[in-house]
């Protein structure tokens, strides 16, 4: 009995240590980000670098609140972007979110409940249409999107992103819905509900976990992309987070500061997000990944 106590106790050890190390390699890169963010800009050039900033600034997150006077040391104006260029990313990722739940939702539904001719040859093509990588669809995208008139338009993005983001959101809400009992919309519908209030009433607060997780599936699929954003917007009235701080690196007078705070400031909203609404996320990911 000892000797497996000390074997268990060995395991153990090594388990925390590689997560340890994993949560090292994972974190490092994004903490010397953070930590570059609060350093003056012959700081975070020193050789050899400082670790921590020896004189502490918030100056580079000041400089996005008003970049006009950096304009000659980012050449880009990447800085004076940064903000709209957020505010369009939220904008696109929102109304991708929004339409994924309630087209989801209604879609996982149907799929879950009814049984019609050709229903699992559907689902296999929602599933194959997301083996498909982007690079092969941004012609026909571009084409499609130009006919329609919405080139440089956020509505262009959003209507994008749910191509890719929809079948992934109706797999697992299909699943989700599986797992709610019949009983339940049946003594909904006893009790005098129409099948539209037993849906917003009854099921679809109880599917708020995965709701919650194809939201989130969708709104940061949406804030991360760079391709279609790049390919598909030209000014500013629709140009996303993504391909403005990725103007940060067009000129090499940029400063690392500029661009590390760009890259942070980039992050800081899906974070928030992911953050709030954490155990909703794993609570509904998790579910349905079971239930199917």
């Amino acid at each position: 009995m000892s000797g497996l106590g000390w074997r268990k106790r060995w395991r153990l050890a090594l388990l925390m240590t590689a997560a340890a190390v994993l949560a090292l390699y994972i974190l490092a890169p994004f903490s010397w980000l953070v930590v570059t963010t609060f350093m003056h800009e012959k700081d975070a050039l020193s050789v050899p670098p400082h670790w921590i900033p020896v004189h502490p600034t918030l100056e580079n997150y000041f400089t996005f609140l008003n970049p006009s006077g950096v304009g000659a040391l980012v050449g880009s104006r990447a800085a004076e972007d940064t903000l709209p260029g957020i505010l369009n990313s939220l904008i696109a990722a929102s109304g991708t979110a929004l339409l994924n739940v309630i087209l989801g939702a209604l879609a996982g539904y149907s799929f879950a409940r009814l049984r019609f001719r050709g229903q699992r040859s559907l689902l296999m093509i929602y599933l194959g249409s997301r083996m498909v990588p982007g690079i092969a669809l941004i012609i026909p995208l571009y084409l499609v999107v130009r006919m329609l008139g919405l080139l440089d338009t956020l509505p262009a993005l959003a209507l994008t992103y749910l191509t890719f983001t929809l079948p992934f959101t109706i797999w697992l809400l299909k699943s989700y819905f599986q797992g709610i009992p019949r009983a339940v919309e049946e003594a909904a519908l006893v009790d005098g509900c129409t099948w539209p209030q037993m849906l917003f009433k009854v099921l679809l607060p109880m599917a708020k976990p995965g709701l919650a997780g194809a939201a989130m599936f969708a709104f940061m699929t949406a804030w991360n992309d760079y391709l279609f954003a790049v390919i598909l917007t030209n000014t500013m009235a629709s140009k996303t987070v993504t391909v403005v701080v990725a103007g940060f690196a067009t000129d090499v007078t940029t400063a690392r500061t500029l661009m590390t705070t760009g890259g942070v400031l980039a992050v800081i909203p899906p974070l928030v997000l992911a953050f709030l609404f954490r155990k909703f996320v794993v609570e509904g990911l998790t579910a349905g990944a079971v239930k199917g």
